[in-house]
């Protein structure tokens, strides 16, 4: 039976990724993945520009991450403090040149959500960061197991 994720509410997405995690069954972790990156688009789906949904994407989706991982419902306060005060790309240029604290990037990757990750939009958006971040970003991600974009 194959679930249609663009029918399910973003709570149902949720039980069914929870539901996954706890399953045994092979096709668990595909079926996690799928509802994590429905999670993801939905999440920055306020958003025109696809950076920036993306941003806001991987940011609701660390949440979720990190609530997987404590039990508790923590926010990204800092990055969110962060895109306020300086904007999404300045954000973004820091998460992927390495100049800020976070985990956010490891928690995703271990979740296999690595295509997720600011790094990831990073790399697949060279013309809008400079040269520097892209190249830490795609050597992040290189160094991390994701498969690069094209």
């Amino acid at each position: 039976m194959t679930i249609d994720l663009l029918k399910l509410s973003n709570a149902q997405l949720e039980t069914l990724m929870d539901n996954a995690q706890a399953s045994a069954k092979p096709e668990a972790s595909k079926v996690y993945r799928e509802a994590a990156v429905e999670l993801f688009r939905r999440r920055g789906s306020d958003y025109t520009d696809p950076v920036i949904a993306g941003c806001h994407g991987a940011l609701a989706l660390l949440d979720r991450c990190r609530f997987e991982k404590t039990g508790k419902r923590l926010k990204s306060n800092y990055s969110l403090r962060s895109i306020r005060n300086n904007g999404e790309i300045a954000f973004m240029t820091d998460c992927a040149l390495g100049n800020t604290q976070g985990t956010g990037f490891q928690i995703l990757v271990e979740n296999g959500l690595g295509t997720c990750t600011v790094e990831y939009l990073v790399a697949t958006h060279p013309e809008r960061f400079p040269a520097a971040a892209v190249a830490s970003a795609r050597a992040r991600l290189t160094d991390s197991g994701v498969t690069l974009p094209a």
